[in-house]
């Protein structure tokens, strides 16, 4: 199994995960195999970039950072964003998490980043409670509304 390969496992393993707490994360059923092309694209992006965390050539998690603009009227520029961090299930609580975020902190450093934003679902109690323990705080509330009746989360 190649790298792009363990990391849509790992992908598609939190996206499950997301999926059964809220079916707002439905996915299609090409979605696997669409992540992974995406990935292979994004692979070519010096904006972008994925750490895994290894042990004995197994992938035990990934993480997926990039570099985003802000509109010029701001005063940061420049923003780093965590697009993905998953970690197997099997291997969650061995440090592998700090492991990538502290990568991605230092490739957030050399591209000279100041802020790092990402998404986490509330209904996701163990990422919340990860990226509060590595410094994130609260700063913008996502809001959904469906148009259509008997739609719901």
């Amino acid at each position: 199994m190649n790298d792009i390969d363990a990391v849509a496992s790992l992908w598609l393993e939190m996206m499950l995960e997301h999926e059964s707490r809220d079916r707002r994360f439905e996915m299609d059923a090409q979605s696997s195999g669409e992540y992974s092309r995406q990935l292979e694209e994004m692979m070519s992006n010096s904006e972008i970039a994925v750490f895994v965390a290894e042990q004995a050539d197994e992938i035990l998690g990934y993480i997926l950072v990039m570099v985003l603009m802000n509109p010029p009227y701001f005063r940061v520029k420049r923003y780093g964003f965590v697009a993905e961090l998953s970690v197997a299930r099997t291997h969650r609580r061995t440090g592998a998490g700090g492991e990538l975020w502290a990568r991605a902190v230092r490739w957030f450093k050399r591209k000279e980043i100041e802020v790092v934003q990402l998404n986490v679902s509330p209904e996701n109690t163990a990422g919340m409670a990860f990226w509060n323990s590595v410094g994130f705080e609260d700063f913008l509330v996502i809001k959904w509304h469906h148009l259509n009746e008997g739609q719901q989360k």
